[in-house]
């Protein structure tokens, strides 16, 4: 069994943000509940993480989190709202305490790297020990095999999708990504997926580039089924939302509904 826990499911200004005034920004902060939404992270049990946002402090105190724990670290890419290494850093002596000598390994492009070298978050010591990341090229991290996909995001810069294999079960996670590129679909085309975690910032807006919206999700759902790679098994799940597309959480669940596909909010989880 394999446990995914939604931290934060939310774009890049939160939901509210941080100094919007919408209508749905405030509605949010009236009524709370899942309308809250924090910057994009998840925990695969207490070794695995993917993205590590500025958010992470308020993840640990929210869910109890022991990331003293935590070995593997993913980097989707080098975008603020996904990647805070000033926060990092706060693994390394003398600010933690580590009680056993477990090193934390953190993946991500040339860019990551010199977030954390900016930020002094690798130790000489081994503690924190940075790995470049290249697209299509699998990688054995732990007990699961990753495949760094092309994300459809920031041209000038590597941005991952991230296919996850442990447990004879695979896991797509594609956030800050438009409609796939070929050759992520090619990749695609040769697996099968037990879950599907789907880029949504755009709503119910149109658009095929850099995001995704409800429209491409249930595009993507569609190809991904006629394509075999997923089938009435495979577990589908929209996240990353903004307050510009101004649908609340019930909203999002109504226009996904006949697709069956589920909304994220902070804090889900799932077991496959």
């Amino acid at each position: 069994m394999i446990d995914i826990l939604f931290l934060g499911t939310a774009a890049a200004e939160g939901w509210p943000g941080v100094f919007c005034q919408c209508d749905y920004c405030s509605r949010a902060r009236k009524f709370s509940g899942k309308d809250i939404r924090t910057r994009s992270s998840i925990m695969i049990g207490d070794k695995y993480k993917i993205d590590f946002p500025p958010d992470t402090y308020m993840h640990v105190l929210k869910y109890g989190l022991d990331l003293g724990q935590l070995e593997h670290l993913l980097i989707t890419h080098s975008h603020s709202d996904h990647f805070y290494p000033a926060d990092i850093g706060m693994r390394l002596a003398p600010f933690a305490h580590l009680k056993q000598d477990r090193q934390l390994h953190i993946y991500g492009d040339t860019y990551v790297r010199e977030g954390l070298e900016k930020e002094e978050a690798l130790d000489r010591e081994g503690k924190v020990v940075f790995h470049l990341m290249e697209s299509f090229v699998p990688v054995q991290i732990g007990e699961m095999r990753v495949v760094p996909l092309k994300a459809n995001h920031f041209p000038r810069r590597n941005c991952f999708n991230y296919l996850l294999e442990a447990q004879d079960k695979t896991i797509f996670y594609g956030l800050d990504t438009g409609w796939f590129l070929d050759e992520t679909w090619d990749v695609l085309s040769r697996t099968r997926l037990r879950l599907a975690i789907l880029d949504c910032t755009l709503g119910p807006n149109s658009g095929f580039e850099y995001h995704m919206g409800i429209d491409a999700v249930i595009g993507t759902k569609e190809k991904l089924v006629e394509m075999g790679t997923a089938n009435e098994d495979t577990i589908f799940v929209a996240t990353h939302f903004s307050h510009n597309g101004g649908l609340t959480h019930s909203q999002l669940e109504e226009a996904f509904s006949g697709a069956g596909i589920l909304v994220a909010y902070d804090g889900m989880q799932l077991s496959i």
